[in-house]
């Protein structure tokens, strides 16, 4: 609807009323109208007469509109599901939780410790260590906790394979120091055992068989020669049980690895037989054993990248590495055709 101002409307009287006097009966529906249309084209002009509004000027350019976060399915599952471990430390009674704490592993409880406040109070308190021992049996062979260590941290250095200094992933352990240090954290953090260094040693205490040493000062801390004696004496022995600790657990380590690489050798093989199997049925086993019989140790077959993987053969897998491998069997039969 067209606008109506005082101004317009008492101009609109007046020519009317002019219009009145100079017509007819006829005319003023006629003028009326017209003027109305007049008085349309100058609120149009008027409008148009005025200044149009500036665009904002944004230093960082147009705004981008938000793009809709898209959210999987599988999220969309599991967000139901989030704080289950939370409430339940507040739903189940306690000495449930405890019982069904002593069936896990020990890095299981650490891991648990992390995930809320409540499971973190409940599981670092004095009152759980038998909680952190029974979890400790739970694992074939382990070594028990040394005396200068708490199960937690006992569990921490085990099983957790991370820098104690700057977290970065590290796989070998310092038993020595009961810690794992990255090869930067370790120069940074322990003393090269140089011929220098040992000629600053007590002789009954330190031998050219350490090859790196802790930083420390209690030695010459000891005034008396009495209080060193008795100082070295107590060294001796926390080193003694240290390294026979060290021992143990180093055996231990061993021995898993040992069977971890029997159980890869076990799915390798089985591997193996598997992708036989899928060869015969589409007629290219017989050039697979061939490929197999041209050494006595390492084939080419066998040691193809996608034969020789520690991992189980499934349908969607088979399907995957079929082609490349009939593609080899067939290489390997053109190149024994053109030798013949």
């Amino acid at each position: 609807m067209a606008r109506r101002s005082a101004r317009i409307q008492a101009q609109r009287r007046a020519n009317t009323s002019s219009e009145l006097q100079d017509s007819n009966v006829a005319q003023p529906l006629l003028a009326f109208q017209d003027e109305d249309q007049n008085i349309e084209e100058q609120e149009d002009l008027i409008e148009d007469e005025r200044p149009r509004k500036r665009a904002r000027n944004n230093p960082e350019g147009p705004r981008k509109k938000k793009k809709r976060r898209v959210v999987s399915k599988l999220s969309r599952k599991v967000r139901g599901r989030l704080g289950l471990l939370e409430r339940l430390s507040k739903d189940i009674p306690l000495d449930v939780i405890l019982e069904i704490f002593c069936y896990l592993e020990p890095r299981d409880l650490l891991r648990l410790a992390r995930t809320s406040l409540d499971l973190r109070h409940i599981l670092m308190s004095r009152t759980s260590e038998s909680i952190w021992r029974a979890a400790r049996e739970n694992v074939e062979g382990l070594p028990p906790c040394p005396a200068d260590l708490n199960e937690p941290q006992y569990a921490h250095i085990f099983f957790e394979p991370f820098c104690h200094v700057c977290g970065r992933r590290v796989e070998g352990i310092l038993w020595s120091f009961r810690a794992r240090y990255c090869k930067d954290c370790a120069l940074g953090s322990l003393s090269i055992c140089t011929a220098e260094f040992l000629a600053q040693q007590p002789e009954e205490f330190r031998s050219a068989s350490c090859k790196i040493l802790p930083r420390e000062l209690f030695y010459t801390a000891k005034q008396h020669a009495n209080e060193r004696t008795v100082w070295i004496a107590q060294k001796k022995e926390e080193s003694e049980r240290i390294l026979e600790h060290r021992h143990l657990c180093e055996m231990w380590f061993s021995q898993k690895e040992l069977e971890r690489s029997r159980e890869l050798s076990k799915i390798r093989r089985q591997r193996k037989k598997d992708i036989l199997i899928r060869l015969d049925e589409i007629g290219w086993r017989q050039e697979a054993e061939a490929m197999m019989k041209t050494s006595k140790y390492r084939d080419p077959f066998s040691e193809h990248e996608l034969v020789k993987q520690p991992r189980k053969l499934t349908d969607y897998g088979w399907n995957t590495i079929k082609d490349k491998l009939v593609e080899m069997s067939s290489d390997h039969k053109k190149t024994g055709l053109a030798a013949v």
